[in-house]
């Protein structure tokens, strides 16, 4: 009812119908007349039709009534609406993350992959990184009409055929999914370099990181440690998880901010009964801590909340709505392994790999994936932080917002760039078209 559209039960999809939508074009441009403070809610409301305006017998003065609001405002180069292709807001969401993403944005648009080359070199009749190729010169060619992303879709549905369906699906397995593929193909990836750190493709520069465990014998105090590469972090928000016990505070409050899932990602935890590490200095099993940190900083974080709880034993699933607050700018500097590993022998321990040596520790938010509604129905949208602004992509639309409504919205993808690619990239956005393969961009070491 909010938007004014149709949905089909029998195609259990939405549908299009030009008598339709002519006359709720014609409801709220009446309402004009009457209502001068309609005019920014409705225009919001009926962006989605722009393209449809072509169509209608309205008389010029009311449609510029209509859009002249939105003429005024100067939406930053590369913002534009992605039509639904038929449940596919989780495709959306993740894509308008990935078009705003710094480093893929000065790969794409600087042509490190040209379409004309990959074509000639490769017998690949669909290749993925050439479809995203397309994508970005469309999105950032000035055209602000919606773009339908359905040759991505039918490419993305041959690589991965298990997701080859109209079902909603879920944003974070997309996301990881849309990574792996691009590696395959950019790095050209075999099962010997499948997690190899040195892996040169886009995706790897640009969201790799790696994590350390310590699992401390309790009764001797050898450790041992292991290291895992990471596109993301998932971080806990059941109020379950809270409950455990604490090893480095007295109380374990609720986790309300992405800080406090952080703070119980990298706190000490007592392995079960049946998680005993076998000790090599005991030769026998022994009860264990485990703690986790970062090793390793990508240049775009992610953050995964786990809003979705699957209980084998119940056989039931349920979905978090817990909201959680985040920092506009993020210090990760407390999560690294060097901070965590000095804390807890007590600042004895000075030198660590040049992992974390040359790395920034400061970061920026640009973008929030955000789920609404229950965990068998429901829909993804997403806020970009650009220029100090807050848009809201919703499919086809997009909107300026205020923080506050980013705030109250249940988070579920949360992504921060390095502070130093953060301003570059405001600094490059403009409200202007430019030419896709004559604009020069900076190369930015470990990413182009």
């Amino acid at each position: 009812m909010e938007r004014a559209e149709l949905y089909c039960s029998v195609c259990c999809d939405q549908v299009y119908d030009p008598d339709f939508d002519k006359s709720v074009m014609c409801k709220h441009i009446k309402g004009f007349s009457r209502s001068e403070n309609g005019v920014e809610e409705s225009e919001m409301r009926l962006s989605k039709r722009r393209r449809l305006s072509f169509g209608m017998d309205l008389d010029s003065k009311n449609m510029k009534r209509l859009f002249i609001r939105k003429s005024k405002s100067c939406f930053p180069l590369g913002l534009r609406g992605l039509n639904n292709l038929g449940n596919t807001c989780f495709m959306n969401s993740v894509l308008q993350v990935l078009l705003h993403a710094p480093p893929l944005r000065n790969y794409f648009l600087s042509d490190r992959h040209n379409r004309e080359i990959c074509r000639k070199m490769s017998t690949d009749r669909l290749c993925l990184p050439c479809d995203i190729d397309l994508m970005f010169s469309a999105v950032f060619s000035g055209d602000r009409t919606p773009y339908s992303p359905a040759q991505f879709l039918y490419s993305w549905w041959q690589h991965s055929e298990n997701h080859a369906t109209y079902e909603q699906q879920d944003a974070h397995e997309f996301f990881i999914s849309m990574l792996d593929k691009i590696h395959d193909k950019e790095g050209k990836a075999s099962l010997a370099i499948k997690d190899n750190r040195d892996c040169q493709c886009i995706a790897h520069r640009a969201f790799y990181g790696l994590l350390r465990s310590d699992v401390t014998c309790a009764s001797c105090g050898f450790t041992s440690t292991t290291h895992d590469p990471c596109m993301d972090v998932s971080l806990d928000l059941s109020a379950c998880n809270s409950s455990r016990k604490d090893f480095a505070s007295k109380s374990s409050k609720p986790n309300e901010s992405l800080v406090g899932c952080l703070d119980l990602f990298t706190r000490p935890e007592k392995l079960g009964s049946d998680q005993k590490l076998y000790c090599e200095n005991c030769h026998e099993k022994q009860d264990a801590l485990k703690q986790m940190s970062i090793k390793k900083l990508p240049l775009v974080l992610c953050f995964h909340i786990k809003r979705f709880e699957h209980s084998p034993t119940r056989k039931m699933s349920r979905k978090i709505d817990r909201h959680v607050q985040f920092p506009l700018s993020l210090d990760m500097k407390p999560y690294l392994s060097s901070s965590i590993v000095r804390k807890r022998y007590g600042n004895r321990i000075f030198s660590f790999d040049s992992d974390e040596s040359d790395a920034s520790t400061e970061f920026e938010i640009f973008a929030v994936v955000t789920h609404s509604g229950m965990l068998e129905s429901g829909h993804y949208v997403t806020y970009l932080h650009l220029r100090n602004q807050w848009y809201k992509c919703d499919d086809t639309w997009i909107t300026e917002v205020h923080e506050e409504v980013v705030r109250a919205s249940q988070c579920y993808l949360i992504y921060y760039v390095q502070k130093m690619l953060y301003h570059k990239s405001c600094e490059d956005f403009s409200c202007q078209p430019m030419s896709l393969r004559a604009e020069t961009f900076v190369p930015i070491t470990g990413c182009c």
